[in-house]
């Protein structure tokens, strides 16, 4: 199971508890029982939340991938010259030509790998991001329904799902609403700057 799903998983649980009304956790019989599914890979890739956070991590996947290319054409550079050009060099150059290939060799493999945590990290540090505002999000929505229980689409195996009761597009709506409110909160303003202290005046006397 990956990341996502283990993470959409411990938290659809936490939700399915939150968005029951009060009442209805007493065993409410089958009649008031009342259910709605939200498919979450839709809220990741449909919101201005979301879209925001993968347009972040896209752009941080493509700079490492430019740095990983040109440090590879660096590399493939000098082979082509320990190649070319190794039978005119003195042993001691073809020593040190080949040294410093491996050298930018583990550098390469290093980047790469770095490169590859950094992008994993920036992804869940955003999946969390988005999906706590989304949970949130979704279990107020809950209540205010009155849902006894909020299932996530992908996560949980639901067999079938009447459109009727999908929230999913609500959700979105709520989220970027929120977005958009949270943008437009005013600004504090910077405190003022300290006025600067005048000199002390010089004194007078006789030197």
């Amino acid at each position: 199971m990956s990341i996502r799903k283990r993470i959409l998983l411990l938290s659809m649980v936490g939700l399915m508890a939150m968005a029951a009304p009060v009442g209805a956790q007493n065993s409410p019989s089958p009649s008031d029982l009342r259910f709605a599914v939200v498919d979450m890979d839709r809220v990741m890739a449909e919101s201005d939340m979301g879209k925001s956070e993968q347009s972040g991590i896209d752009k941080l996947k493509g700079d490492r991938t430019a740095l990983i290319s040109s440090k590879q054409k660096e590399l493939d550079t000098l082979e082509e010259q320990i190649r070319n050009a190794s039978l005119s060099w003195s042993d001691e150059k073809r020593d040190e030509q080949a040294r410093q290939y491996e050298v930018r060799r583990v550098e390469l493999r290093r980047l790469n790998e770095d490169a590859t945590r950094d992008v994993q990290a920036e992804f869940n540090r955003a999946m969390t991001k988005l999906q706590k505002a989304a949970l949130g999000i979704t279990a107020a929505l809950g209540r205010e329904k009155g849902y006894t229980l909020v299932f996530e689409k992908n996560t949980v195996p639901v067999l079938y799902a009447s459109d009727s009761i999908e929230i999913t597009s609500e959700v979105i709506q709520r989220l970027n609403l929120a977005g958009a409110g949270a943008a437009a909160k005013p600004q504090a303003p910077p405190p003022a700057a300290a006025k600067p202290v005048p000199n002390p005046p010089k004194t007078g006397g006789r030197r």
